[in-house]
């Protein structure tokens, strides 16, 4: 190494007045020469640092060996100390043929556009018209929107205000108007979709009672949110039973709910949106007929949908698979039917299995009636172990346990 910075330091002594680096080409060829290729120039360097073929150029820097960055780091000394301008050390364009000299600006940091300067662009707080309220008490901070509203009626709503409104306010925090200012970090359509409901007991009615799933996800999607978050039970409440009147957690509610003549058919990403909502704030018992849905009609949930046709063959439709007679029977064409085995291949023929619908081809099993009411019996029986199994088939803790959350 000795050797290598002597040489150099001879070298370039001779002509750094010039401002023409003395190495020239040389140096770079030596750094860039095969093996089998000789410098006369700088064998020294050649020889330590002669590793790469031509074709083997290393495509950046910290590809080179502990020699050749030394050789740099030292140009780069020597050249601040001597003002020797740094473009006098460039490499010639041949030896670097891919890669931009280390040298000269980037184009693309010449080109590369600068962020904004936002610190004088910031938009200044704003007073929501809606919600502030000249004979407010309190002002609730969202990003640049302001809301001047009354402890108590947020007292009386939320248990987080009323504990947050006992505790006596550091002498350092924000007063605007002798209001003292509250910080939310919430989405500002959020707190006023929850100031409206907290202000008027008959916002839920501005909801059709009709309303498909989107539409009512987009209305209390905000309210459950905050009101999980500041612990308004009351709202919260509300948007749990609007929930489960499309997700029922009882097996009458779904009876109910299916035989309605306003039955809807989810789409997947609308129940998807359904189950994110319900688990980021904890309403876990509309999770299992929300997790039967997408089952039921996305291939990609291999496991539930497998679990739902086994719950259909064994359980809710087996009289159809597997008929027995009525022990009341007393037709001997029964016990040779085949209108039960036939229906279980339409059934089986389906896209998406079913095993809590309802059957109601009865009269295509041609038994006789006691065998129809006996068939009758059994499959009720099997919905109902169905519906009950339900939190089961998607690893979920049993219906009580769910709704005691």
């Amino acid at each position: 190494m000795f050797l290598v910075y002597t040489t150099l330091e001879v070298k370039l002594g001779t002509s750094a007045k010039s401002g023409v680096c003395p190495v020239g080409d040389g140096m770079w060829h030596c750094l860039m020469a095969p093996k089998a290729q000789t410098c006369s120039r700088h064998r020294p360097v050649c020889q330590l640092g002669a590793n790469y073929g031509v074709s083997e150029a290393p495509r950046s820097f910290d590809s080179l060996t502990a020699i050749h960055r030394a050789i740099m780091a030292f140009i780069f000394h020597y050249a601040s100390l001597s003002k020797v301008p740094l473009s006098a050390f460039a490499p010639p364009p041949h030896c670097f043929p891919n890669m931009d000299s280390p040298f000269s600006e980037s184009p693309k940091s010449k080109d590369s556009p600068k962020l904004p300067d936002t610190t004088d662009t910031m938009s200044p707080p704003t007073q929501h018209p809606d919600f502030w309220f000249y004979d407010g008490s309190i002002i609730l901070s969202v990003h640049t929107t302001m809301f001047r509203v009354h402890q108590t009626i947020l007292s009386n709503h939320s248990e987080f205000f009323a504990g947050l409104f006992t505790v006596p306010q550091p002498s350092g925090e924000a007063v605007i108007d002798g209001c003292h200012v509250v910080p939310l970090y919430d989405k500002v359509e959020d707190v006023v979709d929850l100031l409206k409901a907290v202000y008027d007991p008959s916002h839920f009615d501005s909801l059709p009672p009709e309303a498909e799933l989107d539409p009512l996800l987009d209305f209390i999607s905000g309210i459950l949110h905050l009101s999980t978050k500041y612990v308004i039970r009351s709202l919260r409440q509300r948007c749990i039973s609007l929930l489960s009147s499309k997700f029922p957690t009882t097996f009458k509610a779904y009876n109910t709910k299916v035989a309605s003549s306003t039955h809807e058919r989810f789409k997947s990403d609308s129940v998807m949106r359904a189950i994110n909502l319900a688990r980021e704030n904890e309403v876990l018992e509309i999770l299992p007929y929300a997790y039967y849905c997408v089952a039921r009609t996305k291939a990609t949930c291999l496991v539930g949908r497998e679990r739902l046709q086994w719950a259909e063959m064994s359980m809710s439709h087996s009289f159809l698979l597997a008929f027995q007679r009525s022990p009341q029977c007393q037709s001997l064409l029964c016990a040779h039917a085949r209108g039960p085995h036939a229906e279980w291949h339409v059934l089986e023929a389906a896209k998406a299995p079913n095993p809590l619908r309802q059957y109601t081809r009865w009269y295509q099993l041609n038994v006789c009636p006691e065998c129809v009411a006996h068939c009758q019996s059994e499959h009720l029986k099997g919905r109902k172990e169905v519906w009950d199994k339900l939190p089961d088939f998607f690893e979920m803790p049993t219906w009580d346990e769910l709704k005691s959350t």
